[in-house]
């Protein structure tokens, strides 16, 4: 491996912003840095991270969010002491002294204000309306507690099922707000209530949008809503899982997967869009997709289709702890992908990122907050103010770390991303492969889900989902004549038949036979494993490069194999996540059912599957798994989800990584 270069602070590659409860870690050799950056919330980074403040120019009315919509007007001075020109002169150095000393001054009070690269927001749910701002005095305390967050956004929600909040009472709000420096939106969370709506015939708390109650008491909402906001989010409850009789009658020979995306997508307009306009206004119409984006295709949701038809969208980056059960073993990484897929659809209209204090430490929570900024949100909607009355301890935490997140931001913005392209077609069932991108980016592969085939990216990883895509096969054929390197997993090949097979050297058996593997072997070196890895023991190689084998029963099954496909390379990454029966008994519908082995395998293993996959970047990256890689045109950033340091070598360059830290190098 050669001799390996230490980190550098001082004048160095790397930059490093520690937001855990450990500091920044050097190797012992290397120098000592020569200059202190706490001054930026940033310790032993480099000068080039946070760089020195400068008053930046607001942007154009267009392109701020929340911009003013009229400008005031000074009064002719022409007949003040007889020198118009004198007196613009002298009044001009004046006001520009004065609106310096202003600028700086608000440059420091208000983090986010509108021109950042990045706003907060909080949603304000119709019972915590009700319960927190209905007095002055409770307006007062919210003022406070959203004081350390500079929060200059509030989404102030009209309808929760039966919570209800009147619109004189939101008008009201909207102006209080308005003269504290403070934008309002409206929201709806389209859930039934007693009164209103008519709950679905399943197990879960949605609508069914059959009904005609539904529809007339969500259109009443926009009607009534509409005046008073410039824009209104709809929550993710925009969803189905409705088989009343009714449902079932409308389905007709569609799968009810078809069904629902055709019956919400063809609802919007007509509910939503139409009764919201008036005359020559025009409310913007937003919609807040949930993290479930593996299980979309069932309940309704459309990206492309849905994204069309509104104004802007924003993500749920909502994770909690993997290591519960009680909102799915959702991966840290979940938030990103989810992002960044939607944001291959919906493009410059993706906007805000949206995640809560459900199940979060709050390092949790904050780790929420960076996979939100490095998956490209401009805005962080935090939900919701009732958990911000109560003070969450994620809360000051989350303030005590913006000004890490503004400089995050600022490198994030402008920049391209690099990395394997995972194709995930929009609609696509996943069998197999579930939520697989999460996993693979905790292993640190620089994943980049895409909805579109991408037929110029230097690598890409298909799994089963490309399947939904009928020219798959010649689209890889062109992939790898090309030069690229095509990653698949067995799920896959057995969608696609012999022909794949045979193209990646793969005997795939009758039938797939899911396994929990003990034990890998990595370079003739057997390896326990802390957790079983799932993998599918009936494949077995011919034709292929084995490069590591997994044990079921003592037998080795190919865990990964490689074969030569013209210019390119073809390669067969052995694992799998969850299919529908997975959730069958759990009481889980929408995320991770269980835990799985992948993000915990061994070191040895994580790096022989980085250094396989990611050689057309020319990027040596080696790390324990649970450690993220993200590339840029002009940067990369490593993530330690790990509550300890870690060491961690990125190109030639080496470092210890404290706990919980975000990594700049550029």
């Amino acid at each position: 491996m050669g001799s390996r270069k230490k980190h550098r602070t001082e004048g160095g590659d790397f930059a490093q912003l520690t937001h855990g409860s450990g500091s920044a870690h050097r190797p012992q050799s290397a120098p000592a840095a020569t200059e202190s950056r706490e001054a930026c919330g940033v310790r032993g980074a480099c000068s080039r991270f946070c760089p020195p403040l400068t008053i930046r120019k607001r942007r154009q009315a267009g392109r701020t969010p929340y911009a003013p919509r009229t400008r005031r007007q000074f009064p002719s001075l022409s007949g003040f002491y007889g020198d118009r020109e004198a007196f613009r002169s002298s009044l001009g150095r004046v006001c520009c002294v004065w609106l310096g000393l202003l600028v700086l001054a608000t440059a420091c009070q208000c983090a986010s204000a509108p021109g950042e690269p990045l706003q907060v927001s909080v949603y304000c749910t119709a019972g915590d309306v009700q319960r927190h701002l209905a007095t002055a005095e409770g307006r007062q305390q919210t003022l406070r507690r959203l004081e350390p967050l500079h929060v200059t956004h509030l989404f102030l929600e009209g309808r929760r099922g039966d919570e209800y909040v009147p619109a004189s009472q939101l008008r009201e709000l909207r102006e209080y707000f308005a003269t504290n420096g403070i934008h309002c939106s409206g929201g709806i969370a389209t859930v039934p209530g007693r009164a209103f709506g008519t709950r679905q015939k399943s197990g879960l708390e949605w609508l069914n949008w059959e009904s005609p109650k539904s529809r007339a008491d969500v259109t009443r909402f926009f009607a009534e809503d509409a005046p008073l906001f410039d824009e209104l989010i709809v929550d993710d409850f925009f969803c189905t899982g409705d088989v009343s009789s009714e449902s079932e009658r409308a389905k007709g020979a569609r799968s009810w997967g078809e069904y629902r995306r055709d019956l919400l997508v063809g609802l919007i307009k007509p509910v939503m869009r139409r009764p919201a306009q008036n005359g020559s206004r025009r409310t913007r119409l937003i919609i807040k997709f949930p993290q479930w984006y593996d299980r979309f295709q069932l309940f309704g949701y459309d990206p492309p289709r849905m994204s069309a038809q509104v104004d802007q969208v924003w993500v749920g980056t909502e994770v909690r702890d993997p290591d519960t059960q009680r909102m799915g073993f959702v991966q840290p990484t979940e938030g990103y992908m989810n992002f960044r897929w939607l944001s291959s659809q919906a493009g410059v209209k993706v906007r805000g990122a949206w995640f809560d204090h459900i199940e979060c430490s709050a390092q949790q929570f904050v780790d929420q907050a960076y996979q939100s900024v490095l998956a490209g949100a401009e805005e962080l909607t935090l939900f919701r103010l009732g958990d911000l009355m109560e003070g969450h301890p994620g809360d000051a935490f989350l303030a005590s770390r913006m000004p890490h997140l503004m400089s995050l931001a600022e490198h994030v913005r402008g920049k391209s991303r690099l990395g394997i392209a995972y194709y995930k077609p929009p609609g696509s069932e996943g069998d197999e492969n579930l939520y697989l991108a999460d996993y693979l980016g905790m292993v640190g592969l620089p994943i980049l889900p895409e909805a579109s085939y991408p037929k110029y990216a230097a690598a890409a990883f298909l799994p089963v989902q490309a399947a939904a895509d009928a020219m798959l096969l010649d689209k890889m054929r062109r992939h790898l004549k090309r030069g690229a390197v095509v990653v698949v997993t067995p799920a896959l090949l057995r969608a696609l038949g012999s022909k794949a097979a045979g193209l990646a050297g793969i005997d795939l058996g009758p039938k797939d036979l899911p396994a929990l593997a003990p034990i890998v072997r990595v370079a003739s070196e057997p390896l326990a494993l802390e957790t079983p890895l799932e993998i599918d023991a009936a494949i077995e190689a011919h034709g292929c490069e084995v490069s590591a084998s997994a044990f079921v029963s003592a037998q080795p099954v190919p865990l990964l194999t490689r074969r030569a496909v013209e210019r390119g390379e073809l390669w067969v990454l052995n694992v799998r996540t969850f299919s529908d029966r997975d959730f069958r008994g759990t009481g889980e519908r929408l995320l991770a059912p269980r835990q799985l082995g992948l993000p915990r395998i061994p070191q040895p293993l994580a790096d022989l599957i980085r250094a396989s996959l990611m050689k057309p970047f020319g990027k040596v990256f080696r790390a324990p798994a649970g450690v993220a890689l993200v590339l840029f045109d002009r940067g990369s950033c490593v993530y330690n989800f790990h509550s300890e340091p870690v060491r961690v070598q990125l190109g030639e360059e080496s470092v210890d990584l404290a706990a919980n830290a975000c990594l700049w190098r550029e």
